[in-house]
């Protein structure tokens, strides 16, 4: 497969990262980053499996999972979105959405 790229994994929130309480809290945010990726068909056929598994202790979000349009979008703002993450609370994809919309108002 080469060398892509790991935008975030579960473990690096829990049990190695800093005031997640659980492993269910861990995975909120990807759950809703997942889906909102499918919703707007910036899953590669390998994403659109990982959500039909589901996410585990050990999944991690790489550019594998993503369309050529998905991995620009992360790669510009996914660092700043997951800035955003409070555990507890669902998270919002509005940054995400404003950046899509800028990145295809970009292509146009």
């Amino acid at each position: 497969m080469g060398n892509g790229t790991t935008y975030d994994k579960v473990s690096w929130h829990f049990p190695d990262g800093k005031n997640c309480p659980s492993l269910g809290a861990a995975k909120v945010h990807f759950d809703v980053v997942m889906r909102w990726l499918g919703s707007q068909e910036l899953l590669s056929p390998e994403g659109r499996e990982a959500i039909e598994i589901g996410i585990d202790s050990d999944f991690s979000l790489t550019s594998y999972m993503l369309t050529d349009t998905g991995n620009k979008l992360l790669a510009v703002c996914y660092a700043e979105w997951a800035r955003t993450i409070q555990y507890g609370i669902r998270p919002s994809v509005r940054l995400l959405e404003d950046c899509l919309r800028n990145i295809q108002s970009s292509n146009k």
